[in-house]
């Protein structure tokens, strides 16, 4: 009597790494849609010097200040933010936003803050009079 080994075992486990991977490239296909970028870009530029390096040579060829804003002022509600249209985009910034750009303007903000709490209702009379409920009733019957 011949013993044959079963020879599915090398194909499940194919199978098993197969769909590993295609889980993991729809993982970070969505997320990658969620966040527009994938984890390992931050990760990269966290941890290599190159990384810093090569972003602020890219940032400066685009034309964009290497050192944070180039007035040195923050957005705030007092003093505003600037609005313009870079490229066919609406951008809201203080930065990209040069008074050279003829569709720079002035934008308000206002303060929502955030959430506040319902307010509490109004008191409701818990039960009417028992003679207007009467009356009510004549009132329909007649």
């Amino acid at each position: 009597m011949n013993k044959t080994t079963q020879g599915g075992a090398i194909s499940l486990y194919l199978v098993a790494i197969f769909m590993m991977l295609l889980t993991l490239a729809a993982l970070a296909f969505f997320y990658f849609m969620r966040y527009g970028h994938l984890p390992m870009q931050d990760v990269w530029q966290r941890w290599s010097k190159s990384g810093a390096v090569m972003s602020n040579e890219l940032k400066s060829a685009g034309g964009l200040s290497v050192g944070g804003t180039a007035s040195g002022k923050v957005a705030t509600v007092d003093a505003g933010i600037r609005r313009c249209t870079i490229k066919g985009k609406v951008i809201f910034s203080d930065v990209e936003c040069a008074d050279s750009n003829p569709t720079t303007r002035e934008v308000k903000l206002y303060d929502s803050k955030g959430g506040e709490p319902p307010k509490a209702p109004a008191a409701v009379k818990d039960v009417p009079d028992p003679d207007l409920k009467l009356q009510m009733i004549d009132k329909l019957v007649k």
